[in-house]
Order: structure tokens, then sequence, then C-alpha cells
């Protein structure tokens, strides 16, 4: 099967140059030789003409003429003037008769004017200029009259010629030096044609037209199929690209139209991408989690670089919301199965209580533990069901308790702490990563001998969310009180993760955290419950 073979783009931008810088310069030969013969023509018209003039106002001239030249000064001065004329082949002076008193040829002098256009000077004493063909061959000469001393009566007549085929060498001399001049620029283009064509081909990575196209067309394929949002753009933060799921994530689908994004700067269109950062520093962020349009995304940012130069930038971000939400769920479920192991525990020691008291018949001692039991309960639950409305700190709160006293520490959790609504825009995975981190580190620090004690107390005022947390544990020493917030930095030999997230979320809501160490330790927290902006 016969396939046709493509021309190459290099190759069809070479040619289309060429052919136009022929064309363009092939019109400005036409135009410019035209206009520059018809000047010279134009030129040696005048030329004569002011020649011929000057010589019949010559007073010599009219003076010797007059007197039929005796002493043959007329022949010498004509002589004379040629010398310093050019394009002038000849000056003849004649008398009414057209008897010739100067011509190139001394044989010719005194011999009647040939050519036959004298008739109008000598008839009419008209100065003009005709072409006809003399002793010197064809010509093109000017014919002026010449008057006596007084300028009453025509004695004669002056003509200049030059001879045409010197007119036509003078044409023939520029216009091949316009050709050559032509051929110069047509060189110029056809080199110049090689070399954008060349880089033209190094710009495109030496990609054809349509290798272009289908590259383009699996773009908007790939576009199509990711479920990850992308966004790229220029190296002055114009966007050039956008994918459908990237507003999809960030909520903008309503507000942002994909097309009309395009040629548009990232911060007007989504503010806080980081984009620019990126941009100016050259340098990658890599699994970031950032808070965009109240979602929370897990996004990777890497700079475009051609040849070292940074010309662009692209984001990948996928939404860490449903994530969260089913860490949640798993979070809720683990700590509800270990609420319940807890409570199961607990339940089977404070059975084994009551039925040694019923078995001693200590029956007054029964009812009275089994009534103390129900009231710690009762409040427990009161607090936690009517005070606190987000159902995962409740969880989060009960499995605390409950590995408290399995633990033999007291944690009471205030009467009048009261949560109806988080922070904006704070989830609760957060709320309960700040307080379930600061209660196991004094879980970690109190002592499990029954005198071990921890405070907590929550209360959301409409401004403000305050949360205090308080143990009897052995305190933080002095060195390492600056360091607590760092990350990777731990006095127990673990991770170190703990205190740093707790600092990184209450930092990102504007919140303050403040450590007061006495015999324990006290957490002081406050958050705004309102936020004027968005924070990366």
């Amino acid at each position: 099967m016969d396939i046709k073979k493509v021309m190459k783009l290099q190759t069809k931008l070479t040619l289309l140059i060429i052919t136009i810088v022929f064309v363009a310069i092939s019109i400005i030969i036409f135009f410019v030789a035209s206009w520059m013969t018809g000047n010279i023509e134009s030129k040696a018209r005048t030329n004569i003409t002011n020649i011929a003039e000057m010589v019949a106002h010559s007073s010599e001239i009219a003076a010797a003429l007059e007197v039929k030249d005796p002493s043959r000064k007329i022949g010498p001065y004509v002589s004379m003037q040629l010398k310093n004329l050019e394009q002038v082949e000849y000056i003849t002076v004649a008398d009414m008769k057209g008897i010739r008193y100067s011509h190139p040829n001394p044989g010719m002098i005194g011999r009647r004017f040939a050519g036959g256009d004298e008739y109008r000077v000598l008839q009419k004493g008209e100065t003009y200029i005709s072409e006809a063909k003399g002793t010197l061959g064809k010509s093109l000469r000017a014919f002026t009259p010449i008057y006596d001393a007084e300028n009453k009566k025509e004695i004669g007549f002056v003509s200049v010629g030059t001879l045409t085929h010197s007119i036509e060498a003078a044409k023939h001399t520029a216009v091949l030096f316009i050709i050559w001049v032509g051929l110069g620029g047509l060189t110029a283009g056809i080199i110049g044609a090689f070399l954008l064509a060349n880089n033209i081909k190094n710009t495109l990575l030496g990609l054809e037209p349509e290798g272009i196209a289908k590259l383009y067309n699996e773009k908007m394929g790939m576009l199509d199929a990711i479920h990850e949002g992308l966004i790229a753009v220029d190296e002055i933060g114009r966007i050039t690209l956008i994918n459908d799921s990237a507003l999809n994530i960030l909520h903008f689908e309503n507000r942002v139209n994909r097309e009309h994004s395009i040629g548009k700067n990232i911060e007007e269109v989504i503010p806080n991408t980081r984009l620019m950062n990126v941009l100016e520093t050259g340098e990658s962020e890599i699994e970031k989690e950032q808070r965009i349009n109240n979602t929370i995304i897990m996004t990777n940012r890497i700079p475009i670089k051609n040849r070292g130069k940074v010309v662009g930038a692209i984001a990948s971000f996928r939404d860490k919301t449903e994530v969260t939400r089913l860490a949640e769920e798993l979070t809720d479920v683990k700590k509800m199965t270990w609420s319940l192991r807890a409570q199961n525990h607990e339940f089977m020691n404070k059975l084994h209580t009551i039925a040694g008291l019923i078995y001693l018949e200590e029956y007054k001692e029964a009812l009275q533990f089994i009534s103390d039991v129900a009231k710690v309960r009762g409040d427990i639950s009161a607090i936690l069901t009517e005070n606190i409305k987000d159902h995962s700190l409740s969880a989060l709160l009960l499995a605390k308790y409950n590995k408290a006293e399995e633990c033999r520490v007291k944690l009471k959790i205030d009467e009048n702490s009261k949560l109806t609504k988080l922070p904006e825009h704070m989830t609760s995975e957060e709320i309960v990563s700040v307080i379930g981190n600061l209660i196991e580190n004094s879980l970690d620090e109190v002592k499990n001998d029954g005198t071990g004690f921890i405070y907590i107390k929550i209360i959301e005022d409409g401004h403000l969310l305050h949360i205090k947390i308080e143990d009897n544990g052995g305190g933080i020493l002095l060195e390492y009180r600056e360091k607590i917030y760092e990350q990777g930095f731990s006095t127990k030999g673990q991770h170190g993760q703990g205190m740093y997230i707790v600092k990184k979320i209450i930092d990102e809501f504007n919140g303050t955290i403040k450590l007061d160490v006495n015999e324990g330790v006290l957490w002081n927290i406050t958050i705004p419950m309102t936020r004027s902006a968005d924070f990366d």
C-alpha cells in the first residue's frame, strides 16, 4: 500500500519563507527598476536642456555667431564646456541656415545641421527636446534659440545631445545593480528561512504538526480521565491548563469556567495555590497538606524547566476530605471498640465488687456503691451527650475516660464544658487530634497508683473556643519547653509528632497555646471561632 509522504514542517516553513521573499523582492525590483530607468532618462532630459539654455545665453556665443564667428571662438568655447559635463556627447551651435559652428568632429564644422528636427527652433524659436539620428548616431537632443545682444532677433540655435545608447547603458547598469541587491536580499532571506525554520523546529522539540495534534488529543483524553486535580501556569502565573477535576475538588465548578480561566492569573481564579512561590524559588513541594476554599487537599507542586530556566509550574492534588471522613469513621469505630473493651473490663471489676459486698451481706454498702457508680456514669454521659455536640470528640473523651479509669487515673471533665460547634473550617479530626494528643501526654505523665489526676474543660462562647487541660504529673523540664513543638522531638523515645501536630493545627486557625508548669502541666488554648480568610 502506497503511503503518501508528508512534507516536514521545517521544509514547509523554509519553502514558504523563500517564496514570500522571492515574490517580494521581484515586485520591489520591478517597481524600483521602472522608477530608476525613468529617472535616468528624465535626468538626462533636464541636464541637456539646462546646458542648451546656458550656452544659448552666453554673450560670447551670441556675439561670435552674430558676426559669423570669423575668429573661430565658438568651437574652442564649446569644447571647453564639454570637458566639464557628464552624459553630454556634443554641443552644436548653428546659425539660422543650419550651418554648424561647433561639433565634436571638426570636419563637420561649416556643414549643414543633420537630423531634420531643427525646424521648430528655426521657425518658431521654441525650446524643446527631440530624438533623432544625426552624424554621431541616434541621440536625445535639446534645442534652444540664440538671440542677438539686444534679444530682439534670433540669430541661430544650440543643440545639446546625448546618445541614446549611453542612456540605455546607464539604465542597464542601474537595473543590474538593483538585481544584484535583490539577489543579495534573496540570499539573506534563504539563510534566514533556514535559521528560522530550524529555530522553530528546536522550539517544538523536533515535533511535527501531526505529532503535536496527537499529543494534544492524548493530553485532553488524560485530563478527562484523571480524577486528580491538575493546574499548570506559565512563567508569570497565567493558567495554561486546568481540568474539571480540579474545579470539582475545590468546589469552584459553579463559579469558574475552565475555558474562560485559561490565560488568567492563577491568583485571580484560585487564590493561595502557592504556585507563584514555586515559580519564584524553582523548588518542588511534595505531599503538602493545604486548605483551599474550605477543602483540605494533598498537593504536589513542581516547577517546569526548560534548559535550566523556570518556564512554568504544575500542581496535582487530591481531596483529603473524603479520606479524612473515612479515617474519622474508622477512628470512631476503633475508639468505640477500645471503649467497650475498657467498659467491659471495668464492668467486670465492679460486678466482682458488688458480688463481694453481697456475699459479705453488706447490702447497704453494695447499694451505695451501685448508686455512686451510676451517678458518675450519669454525669459523664450527660456532659458528653448534652454539652459536647461533636460526636468524634465525645467518643474520644469517653474512650480517654475509660482508659484513665483502667489506668487508675481520675479524669474529670468540667460539668460546665460546652461545645455546640467547631471553629470555622475546623474538622472533627483536627479538634480530636489537638485534645487527644494533650490527654495522651497527660496520661503518660501522671502516676497510675490512684493519685493521678487530669482535668479537662472545653468552653465555646461564640467568639473563642477555650480548651484547658491540667494534670498533676511530673511536669516538663525547663530545657525541653522550647523544643516540645519541634517535629521529631520527644522525651519518651517516640516519633515526636504529637505536639508538632497540635501546634501546627492551632497556628493554622490563628489560635494560641500557653504552657504553665507548676507541680504538673497546665495547657491553655484559645482558637477564634471565625476566620477572615483562608490560610495555607
